[in-house]
Formats: structure tokens, C-alpha cells, sequence
């Protein structure tokens, strides 16, 4: 079978991207012929890659010239808004000609749910429009689908498949060199891991440290703001304002010297943070799905995560608590630092769940 990725993908840094290029790779291993592509031009992209979203109808006709050539018998879309940015109309116009040929068009919905409540109306309409132009749509999480075929309207059936258990890039660097380096010291690092985001309720977990006040304890933000384009810069400048917002708080707390934000984090870097932390905490207030809770889970670290989405069927439920509710988030802080004091730094064991082999013979099976 020859599959056509349409998705952002590596080298660019993006979440989709490294989940499309392991998608690609398990297929590609089992046989299927693959190409790509992606959402914008890549520098150094892989011979995959048969260019990007073109922004002229000129240039459309020249992609879908390459298109036909390699005659692809399914184009799988991975899409979320942050994603394509600018370039939506882009994709609904290639979306729309790839209909009118031999392949089957399959759409993953990975942002359902936060997108269209960031958007709503525009993100809903959006939602639709995308989903209306694939012969299968799929989706990650029963949240997402109800979500789809309720308030957002899409006249579809959308398959549920879980998304799939991350495996950890190699390391280039141990948890020790990152204590040292931006000193955190010896005593107990709890993780903020990803994308800086207004609905990730930063500033929740920050006010629910100060309440906590255990001086042995650090929060490592492991992450940046994402970089937006055009229109959808005002959600890059929104969340600046939220990170200027919570660096106030953190002063005001008087936390500066238990909060350490380290910035962008390298491949092989990922492992030792997850390794370091004692856990990984998502206070979110609105998400679908989190690939961080996923990386946590195949490091063996536990998750505290709030009431929310898809994380609410990741790690132990002794360690949830409501979103938006910083003094709940301390009492479980506290609860689940006394449990781990009481039986050391043993780690939990790496939970079932789809492994990549699995996840990618689900999706083959509904491209067939």
C-alpha cells in the first residue's frame, strides 16, 4: 500500500510531527510504501518528503502533478489547528482535489475539543469543514468524538483508536548534568513538561507550590512558548502574556529560587528530564490528549494530572484533582510527596497500552 502523510514533520519540532514520523515508520516497516507532505517547507527534510503546502493554486497543481505520479491509495491527514496555522486553506484546497481521485482520504483529529473552545464558532466551522472532506475520520479519545458528532456537527462517524504509547528518544544527557546545570540541587524535582500554554494552568501549579511550602522542593519548566504564524500569533502572544504572568507569581511567592524554566528541550534530552522528576504534573485546564503524559508513562513516571480530557485514563487516579483548583492541586502535591517519602523513590511499573506496532496495524486497518 502506498500511504500519503499530509502533517508537519521532522526535522521541524512538533508534537504531530515525531508522532507522524513513528506512524510512518511502523507502516514503512511493515511493507507500506510512504511518502510526506508537510505543512511547510522543511530544511533538511528526509527523502520522504515530497514537498510542502503550497500557498498558490500554481503551486497546488505542481504538488498534485507529484502527487498522481506516486499515485498514493491513501492520503492521512494529521490535523490541529496550531498546526497548520496560515496554511488551513492550503490543506482544504488540496483536501478537496485529493476527493476527487483514487485515494482514499483519511483525516486523525487531534485537538477536537481544544481547539473548537479556543475558537469556537471559527474553530467548530473549521472542524466540520476538515472533517467533511475525509472518507474516515479518526480520533483519539471518547471525548473527542462526542464532541464532534455533538456541539461541533460534523455529519461523520469517527473511529476511536488510543493514541499510542511513546516510546523515549535515545539520551545524550543523564538526570545528574541536569541537576547540575541548572541547579536543582539534590532534593525533590517535580516536571512541567511541553509547550508553555495558557489552558496548561501553570500558574495553578505555581500558587499551588508556594501553598505547599515545602523548601525542598523544586519545579523544573521544561519547555518554551510555541511559535505561531500570522492571524494565529495572537495565541503566541497570549500565552507570552500568560508566561510574564506567571513569572509575577513566582516573584510574588517569593519561589524564585525553587522554579527553574529551562527552555527549549533537545531529543536527547527528553528521558533524562522524566527520569530526574519524581512526577510530572499536568494542572490543565483544557486538553484532549497530552503526549507529555504519555512520555511520562513509558519513563515510568507517575502523573498528577487534573480532571481533564483524555489524561483522566493516564497513571494512577489516586493522583487527580479538579482543574482550576490550586489548593486542591497542594493537598495532592503533599499527598502523593508523603506517600513517596514513606516508600522512596521507587518507580511505578510502565503501564499497558498500545505499543506503536499495534496503534500502527489499527490505523492500516482502517486505510484497507
Amino acid at each position: 500500500m502506498r500511504i500519503l502523510y499530509v502533517s508537519a514533520y521532522p526535522p521541524a519540532v512538533d508534537g504531530i510531527g515525531d508522532y507522524t514520523a513513528a506512524l510512518a515508520g511502523a507502516v514503512r516497516d511493515d511493507g507500506h510504501d510512504v511518502r510526506v507532505v508537510t505543512a511547510r517547507p522543511v530544511d533538511g527534510a528526509p527523502d520522504e518528503v515530497l514537498g510542502a503546502l503550497p500557498r498558490s493554486r500554481g503551486a497546488l497543481a505542481d504538488l498534485l502533478e507529484r502527487i498522481d505520479a506516486w499515485d498514493p491509495d491513501v492520503v492521512h491527514v494529521q490535523f490541529a489547528v496550531a498546526m497548520f496555522g496560515t496554511r488551513l486553506r492550503a490543506l482544504v484546497r488540496l483536501m478537496a482535489a485529493l476527493r476527487a481521485r483514487r485515494a482514499n482520504v483519511v483525516v486523525t483529529l487531534h485537538e477536537v475539543t481544544r481547539d473548537t473552545g479556543s475558537l469556537r464558532a471559527a474553530g467548530r466551522a473549521i472542524y466540520r469543514r476538515v472533517a467533511g472532506l475525509a472518507d474516515r475520520v479518526v480520533v483519539h479519545t471518547e471525548q473527542s468524538r462526542a464532541a464532534l458528532t455533538g456541539p461541533v456537527g460534523a455529519a461523520v462517524e469517527p473511529v476511536v483508536v488510543a493514541h499510542p504509547r511513546r516510546e523515549l528518544p535515545t539520551a545524550t544527557a543523564s538526570a545528574s548534568e541536569l541537576r547540575a546545570r541548572h541547579g536543582l540541587g539534590a532534593g525533590t524535582v517535580l516536571l512541567s513538561f511541553g509547550f508553555i500554554h495558557v489552558d496548561k494552568g501553570l500558574d495553578d501549579l505555581v500558587d499551588a507550590l508556594a501553598r505547599l511550602g515545602r523548601r525542598d522542593v523544586r519545579l523544573a519548566v521544561a519547555g518554551t512558548v510555541r511559535r505561531r504564524q500570522g492571524v494565529f500569533r495572537v495565541f503566541e502572544l497570549r500565552d507570552r502574556a500568560h508566561l510574564r504572568r506567571v513569572r509575577r507569581l513566582i516573584r510574588r511567592c517569593g519561589l524564585d529560587d525553587h522554579v527553574v524554566f529551562a527552555g527549549y528541550v533537545p531529543e536527547g534530552e527528553v528521558r533524562a528530564w522524566f527520569e530526574l522528576a519524581a512526577a510530572a504534573v499536568l494542572p490543565y485546564r483544557r486538553i484532549e490528549q497530552s503526549g507529555v503524559a504519555n512520555l511520562a508513562v513509558a519513563a515510568g513516571t507517575p502523573v498528577l494530572a487534573s480532571e481533564v480530557g483524555g489524561i483522566t485514563e493516564i497513571g494512577d487516579p489516586r493522583w487527580r484533582f479538579p482543574a482550576r483548583d490550586p489548593e486542591r492541586l497542594a493537598r495532592g502535591l503533599e499527598d502523593f510527596l508523603a506517600w513517596r517519602d514513606g516508600r522512596g523513590d521507587s518507580r511505578p511499573s510502565r503501564e499497558a497500552g498500545h505499543d506503536l506496532e499495534s496503534f500502527a496495524n489499527a490505523t492500516v486497518a482502517i486505510y484497507a
